[in-house]
């Protein structure tokens, strides 16, 4: 065979993949290419910058009530939305603890929101939080948290606020011990 005739069956194929869309039945119809082009709105659907920090409660280890605007009153705020199943969240969680412990003694304050939905999520989440040495607040949704800061669109999920209660910046996705502190000395 030569090598003409073995070029002319791969061309083939080649100008085969170049067919017209609307003829492929697995090609996504025209009306749908908006989805794709609007992804980046879908995940910044949350709080924008520059704006008030939903305010949230919940009840603490001895059962008093408590919220954000209470306990971050004139204090920065790093808000971590996360799951026990979700890995990232969970690879991050060593780093958060150990930003904990340094800013704390500046007067700063991290939050974990567990967004687990399972019917015994108090169980799981205590003892979960216990097992990874979660020295900050962890607070389980019940959908309300979430739903309040845009539906969060992605685990793990990190707002930043400053001492006026205004969100700074929000990162969706796993973050390191540096990058968590730079973000953190920005809202200081």
């Amino acid at each position: 065979m030569t090598l003409r005739t073995l070029s002319l069956p791969i061309i083939a194929l080649l100008l085969a993949g170049c067919g017209d869309a609307k003829n492929d039945k697995n090609a996504p119809a025209a009306g749908n290419a908006r989805y794709v082009q609007n992804v980046s709105h879908v995940i910044e659907a949350g709080p924008a910058a520059g704006t008030k920090a939903p305010d949230f409660s919940w009840y603490d280890g001895n059962g008093a009530k408590v919220s954000l605007s209470e306990v971050a009153k004139d204090r920065p705020v790093l808000i971590n939305f996360w799951a026990t199943w979700c890995g990232p969240c969970v690879r991050e969680i060593p780093d958060l603890v150990a930003l904990n412990e340094e800013y704390a003694a500046k007067g700063a304050l991290i939050i974990g929101v567990s967004v687990d939905q399972d019917d015994d999520a108090l169980t799981l989440v205590s003892d979960f939080a216990k097992e990874k040495g979660m020295t900050y607040p962890v607070i389980i949704d019940n959908g309300g948290i979430a739903k309040a800061y845009g539906g969060i669109q992605g685990i793990p999920t990190t707002f930043y606020v400053d001492r006026n209660g205004v969100i700074r910046n929000t990162l969706v996705g796993m973050r390191d011990k540096e990058t968590f502190a730079k973000e953190f000395d920005a809202v200081m």
